[in-house]
């Protein structure tokens, strides 16, 4: 009987050990506190090269949504500037198709200020 409570008593032990080690992982959480309006030339339909652009800005990390407007050749991107800047995606757009594309014009406006601060841990 003794032998029956102690071998519980042990696996309880030894189980809840490993039960408390899980792996941490971390997850990047993606802001979109930053937009950006672009005039976009030579552009030649909506079907595919919008939407060709549109599909590419948004496999760019950082960037929460992309919408392009081949009519009026805008495109309008919503992104995590702490991850991605302006600059990158225009040059994004304009190595897309061997240069097919270039972006003429850019207005950005910043939707959220994140203020960082530093933190004393002594």
């Amino acid at each position: 009987m003794f032998k029956l409570f102690l071998s519980l008593v042990l696996s309880l032990l030894f189980s809840c050990g490993q039960a408390n080690q899980s792996e941490v992982k971390e997850e990047v959480l993606v802001v979109a506190d930053t937009k950006a309006e672009l005039v976009v030339e030579g552009m030649s339909c909506q079907v595919g090269c919008a939407s060709y652009i549109d599909e590419a800005l948004e496999k760019i990390d950082g960037v929460v949504s992309a919408n392009v407007d081949f009519e009026s050749k805008s495109c309008n991107v919503s992104y995590d500037n702490s991850l991605i800047s302006e600059y990158n995606i225009v040059n994004a757009i304009n190595t897309l198709k061997d240069s097919s594309y270039f972006v003429s014009s850019i207005d950005v406006e910043i939707l959220k200020m994140i203020e960082k601060k530093k933190i004393d841990t002594h």
